[in-house]
This record gives C-alpha cells, sequence and structure tokens, in this order.
C-alpha cells in the first residue's frame, strides 16, 4: 500500500473533527470487508471471535451430515463454506480458527459421507480433489503457525491423514504432496 503524502497527511489532520468524521464513514461504505473488521474490532471485541467459530462449526457439521444425492451436491454444499472461513480470517485475523474449520471440513466429510469417498470414480473425482486440497491447505497454514501451537493440531491432523490417503482422495493427496503423517 502506498505511503501517503506527508503534505496531504498534515493538512488531513488539521481538518476539523466533523470533517474528518465525515471523509472517514465516505471511506467506509465501499469497503464491506473494512467494515466487517471494524465491527469486529469495536463492537464485538475478541469475545466473539468463540461464537463466530462455533457459528462455522455448526455450519460445517451440517453440510457434513446432511444427504446428498450424490457427490456433485455434496461438493457445491462445501465449496460454500471455503469463502466464509477465509472471510472469518480476514475479519478476525484468525488464523488458528481457519485452520481448525478447514480440518473439522475434512474430518467431518471423511467421517459421515464415507460411500461417496469410498472408491475413486469419475462421480467423485473433484470432491476428491477438493478434500485434497483443503488438506493441503491445512498443512500449508500449520506450517505458517508458531510451533508451540503444532502440538494442538497434531493429533487430530495425525487422525484425518491417513483416512484421507485411505480414502478416494488419496490419489490426488498423493499428488499434491500432501504427507500420510504429519510431524
Amino acid at each position: 500500500m502506498p505511503a501517503l503524502d506527508k503534505e496531504l497527511k498534515k493538512a488531513l489532520l488539521s481538518l476539523p473533527p466533523a470533517r474528518k468524521d465525515k471523509l472517514l464513514l465516505q471511506l467506509l461504505l465501499p469497503n464491506q470487508l473494512l467494515q466487517e473488521q471494524l465491527r469486529f474490532e469495536l463492537l464485538e471485541g475478541p469475545e466473539a471471535l468463540e461464537f463466530r467459530r462455533d457459528e462455522l462449526r455448526g455450519r460445517v457439521r451440517a453440510s457434513a451430515k446432511g444427504f446428498y444425492y450424490n457427490a456433485s451436491e455434496l461438493l457445491v454444499s462445501l465449496r460454500q463454506l471455503c469463502p466464509l472461513f477465509s472471510a472469518h480470517a480476514k475479519v478476525t485475523q484468525d488464523v488458528y480458527g481457519e485452520i481448525s474449520l478447514l480440518l473439522l471440513l475434512v474430518k467431518e466429510v471423511l467421517q459421515h459421507q464415507k460411500e461417496m469417498v469410498q472408491v475413486l470414480s469419475g462421480a467423485n473425482e473433484a470432491l476428491s480433489l477438493f478434500l485434497a486440497k483443503r488438506t493441503e491447505e491445512v498443512v500449508q497454514k500449520l506450517q505458517k503457525l508458531h510451533e508451540d501451537l503444532h502440538v494442538e493440531f497434531a493429533d487430530e491432523v495425525n487422525e484425518v491423514l491417513p483416512r484421507l490417503h485411505a480414502s478416494s482422495a488419496g490419489y490426488a493427496a498423493r499428488k499434491l504432496g500432501v504427507p500420510v503423517r504429519w510431524e
């Protein structure tokens, strides 16, 4: 982001408070993400973080436990969740929560939709690739977290990885370089 010209910055700071407030509101209006970030920071606060996570966990569980006629329907439902995770991380700066939600998504699908991820076929190829990519994303994001937080995820990740590799997503996971065990 380019720096603000020193003269312009000085002129803006010397504006009367009412004019500054009006300018601030005009700048916030088109930027929905910034509005959500400010709502979280100023109105909700860190106490709302767990509430937001729980709400998303409920949506993940409902999608994973739902009834779907085929893998394509399930995939559509799962694809609608991922932008919500990204938005959550952008608004709250909660990378830990984003990782736990992605991990929960893969885990719940592997647990509740076993028949759709048992054998790789043309019908579930896209779903299998989706699950492998989300797992790859989890592993990559975990590498960026502080090492102390790795311990909190280790058991759950090492529970999911072998199940992923034993499912129809195993082929895609191997091609993407997703490990069978995470250390």
